[in-house]
């Protein structure tokens, strides 16, 4: 069992303080720049200088003491469409807090881009494309499909734009992109904020830890407009790269933010349509060979966001796509009843009166989503005792309008087999 939730948090605009009591510091370097902000002809490039900023052990500045230099910061990123995330681990010690801030400076001042950095990347930009040939086509073919045609790059880079970056097009992504207000810093360390604070400034000037952000979200009143419509269904059939079967829905709208009872209203319908997928294949002829019904919400970009029911297979046949249509239309169906609103809300009000600690996963989830996206912190005891409060507000007319609102958006099913 975890244990139970005891940390604490401040925020400073756009930096984040998690104390979760664990040894070692992770620090997480969010930038709002993925391959959708790209220049038109240079896929590729978000990605390339994410990579190059994960390169420092290949630069050394003449000013680090060899013996100190990197040797126990641990780094790993991603890009994505609108996001690049990049994490640095170490051992919580203020001189590995100062050297994370100089490789942290090295990156925004451009001075890591070198020869050596930037031809490195780019080898390892084109190996990555190479052996994960099938995984990016298969994933480019599914955006095409869920985007209708919208959206052709992939966060991995086109072969033939890549070959073609320069050092200056790095440069010039970097300037552009990785800026103060799109740039968010979140700290997992035991380690004291103020002298934190006092480093990161000494470091790096201009970053602004100044101005408090709230983290209580006003009501917006957001409102789910809704137009009765001809149920749009299309499914498309791709070869999965891991040999996965997989059956996902992709309900597209533009996404709103949301304030707090909002978050969890959506939270109670993804647990309401997961228990109703769960009892609607349980007496199906998949019964025994579904293993798995997950829901969630994807961020491609803020008009292509979806909800997304996913179903794993141990076998199909090739009643699939006949099967997966009654799915889609039993979803469009589903009345939610006072009886499954207070299932769903007894399945989490243990959880919201004694809230477990959460992995630094689910706390860095959280926690960029209200970077990126606006959404609502809820990572205390503070936030939950919140969540607690609104749980009793939230009425079946809440949970059928959020529902109407996503499942009369055009259904795109993708059969990965």
């Amino acid at each position: 069992m975890k244990p139970k939730l005891s940390l604490s948090f401040q925020q400073e605009k756009n930096i984040y303080f998690v104390n979760d009591e664990c040894e070692e510091t992770l620090v997480i370097v969010c930038i709002k720049a993925g391959c959708g902000q790209e220049p038109s002809g240079k896929n590729g490039i978000a990605h390339l200088v994410e990579h190059i900023c994960l390169s420092y052990r290949k630069y050394i500045p003449s000013s680090c003491n060899s013996s100190l230099i990197f040797n126990e910061i641990r780094s790993s990123g991603f890009t994505n469409y609108g996001q690049t995330v990049l994490m640095f681990s170490f051992p919580s010690h203020m001189d590995n807090i100062n050297m994370f801030h100089q490789i942290l400076m090295i990156i925004l001042s451009n001075a890591i881009i070198t020869n050596k950095t930037f031809e490195i990347s780019k080898l390892e930009l084109l190996a990555e494309c190479k052996q994960k040939g099938s995984q990016w086509y298969w994933q480019q073919e599914l955006i095409s499909f869920i985007t209708n045609s919208q959206i052709n790059e992939l966060p991995v880079g086109k072969v033939d734009e890549i070959v073609q970056l320069q050092m200056k097009d790095a440069v010039t992504f970097i300037q552009n992109n990785y800026t103060n207000d799109n740039l968010a810093l979140i700290y997992f360390t035991g380690l004291q904020v103020p002298e934190i604070i006092s480093n990161l400034n000494q470091t790096i000037p201009c970053v602004d830890t100044v101005t408090p952000n709230s983290l209580n979200h006003h009501e917006l009143g957001i409102s789910y407009g809704v137009e009765q419509q001809k149920f749009n269904l299309s499914i498309c059939r791709l070869e999965h790269p891991t040999n996965l079967k997989v059956v996902d829905f992709y309900y597209q709208q533009t996404y709103q933010s949301v304030n707090l009872k909002e978050k969890l209203t959506r939270m109670l319908f993804e647990i309401i349509t997961k228990i109703s997928i769960d009892e609607y294949v349980s007496v199906s002829p998949y019964a025994n060979r579904c293993s798995d019904v997950s829901v969630k919400d994807k961020h491609v970009s803020a008009y292509f966001y979806y909800a997304v029911f996913t179903l794993t297979f141990i076998s199909i046949d090739d009643t699939i796509s006949t099967f997966a249509e009654d799915v889609a239309y039993y979803l469009k169906r589903l009345l939610i009843t006072e009886e499954k609103l207070k299932a769903s809300k007894e399945s989490i009000s243990p959880f919201l009166c004694e809230p477990e600690k959460p992995s630094r996963v689910e706390l860095f989830q959280n926690i960029s989503s209200h970077f990126f996206h606006g959404e609502p912190i809820h990572i205390t005891c503070e936030h939950y005792n919140q969540l607690k409060e609104l749980l009793d507000k939230i009425e079946v007319s809440d949970l059928m309008s959020y529902k109407n609102w996503i499942l009369n958006a055009p259904c795109k099913i993708v059969i990965s087999t």
